[in-house]
């Protein structure tokens, strides 16, 4: 796992300041790891260790957010992880991360509104979370969001249609 992240880090030569382009995208390998740290991290079968890894892993996405703002990926698997991270810890801190998570999957969906992606993870998160007035939870909600992703990938071609 300190190679993933090594791996990140080693990729992401930015300084610690944001970068002045608006479009300036993350590096490929940077994505490509955070999805090989968080497929180990569901592969994970003790409980602490799962949730020290998305801990870690939440601090990357956190960080490769604020350096790249406008990068939909970054953003997407920013509200992925935190999704995930939220509910391995549960409680009022999983709340806390599930807005986090509804932040960076509303900002990915802004930033690329014909990718599917964005809607299908945050419909699933508005049916997770609980309902006002703790949370944002909305049935209602959920099913439009997952309507819309299913609709955007299957006419962008990202699901055949014969799986679906």
């Amino acid at each position: 796992m300190r190679r993933i992240f090594s791996v990140i880090e080693a990729n992401n030569s930015v300084p610690a300041t944001p970068p002045a382009q608006a479009h300036v995208q993350a590096p490929e390998e940077c994505i490509n790891a955070i999805q090989a740290a968080w497929a180990e991290a569901l592969r994970c079968d003790f409980g602490r260790a799962r949730e020290a890894l998305l801990c870690r892993l939440a601090d990357t996405c956190s960080e490769l957010a604020r350096l790249y703002p406008n990068d939909a990926k970054v953003l997407l698997w920013n509200g992925i992880v935190m999704t995930g991270y939220a509910k391995s810890l549960g409680g009022l801190c999983g709340l806390q991360l599930q807005l986090q998570a509804k932040i960076a999957l509303e900002q990915a969906m802004a930033l690329a509104p014909q990718d599917g992606a964005p809607c299908l993870y945050l419909g699933l998160l508005y049916d997770q979370a609980p309902e006002a007035p703790y949370g944002f939870g909305d049935e209602a909600r959920a099913k439009a969001l997952l309507e819309k992703g299913l609709n955007l990938m299957l006419n962008s071609g990202q699901v055949d249609r014969r799986t679906a």
